[in-house]
């Protein structure tokens, strides 16, 4: 009984999550969204979040779409940290943005410098992991101590702030799953079925955090008071 309601729990969250990964490009349909490059790059990352988990769904039987899926599972291990790099450096600007394309390039180059020297494998797509996880944690505690100082914020910073708490959930979640795979499994304290069941819980509340993000932009009608006009006019005059 344990076992079906566990399954049955299991099916839900990982077909929600899935579902929601795929919400985040769709707000490309927004023309004023469609002018903003992080969220290009935002919409791209999580549609290959969702493409890459599809066969959970049960959704691809053939060995072409399986094969294809896992292909495109390798190339996301290696664009996955760059690609959040590049929206975080997309949403900012001068001396944190330079330093963002200069992490994202060095970290592109390690990776194949890694992959042509060691091959594909577990040992370096763990290396790869790892290093990433801890950079795009990193990064996101760094945007949200910036919004944090700030006293006022525009709609798009308002929306990236719910991408950096999204993200730094989820690979949060990411980060415990990993020590607990490589780090205590010979314990045999490590429970893959729950690490999957963390994972997609994850997935699903970070992919809804960063669609009410992006729909807070995309949605909501700028309100302009006549007053600020009014006040902004006369200045300018």
């Amino acid at each position: 009984m344990k076992t079906g309601v566990y399954s049955e729990l299991f099916a839900v969250v990982s077909s929600l999550a899935i579902v929601l990964c795929f919400v985040p490009i769709l707000f490309l349909g927004f023309r004023k969204m469609r002018q903003v490059n992080a969220y290009w790059v935002i919409g791209i990352y999580w549609f290959f979040n969702g493409l890459i988990n599809l066969p959970t769904m049960g959704f691809v039987h053939s060995a072409g779409g399986r094969g294809f899926l896992q292909r495109a599972d390798y190339c996301f291990t290696v664009a996955e940290t760059p690609l959040v790099l590049l929206a975080f450096a997309f949403a900012n600007h001068g001396r944190l943005r330079k330093q963002l394309l200069l992490v994202m390039g060095a970290f592109f180059v390690g990776e194949l410098a890694l992959l042509l020297i060691r091959g594909y494998n577990i040992t370096t797509c763990s290396v790869i992991t790892g290093v990433g996880l801890f950079l795009v944690l990193g990064y996101c505690i760094a945007g949200l101590w910036l919004y944090l100082k700030k006293m006022e914020h525009d709609r798009f910073e308002q929306s990236m702030v719910f991408v950096y708490a999204a993200l730094l959930f989820g690979y949060g979640s990411c980060l415990i799953i990993y020590i607990f795979s490589h780090f205590h499994r010979a314990e045999g304290s490590y429970n893959e079925t729950d690490s999957f069941l963390l994972y997609y819980i994850s997935l699903l509340l970070s992919a809804s955090v960063t669609s009410t993000g992006l729909g807070s932009y995309g949605l909501r009608k700028k309100r302009v008071r006549r007053s600020v006009v009014r006040d902004y006019s006369s200045s300018s005059s």
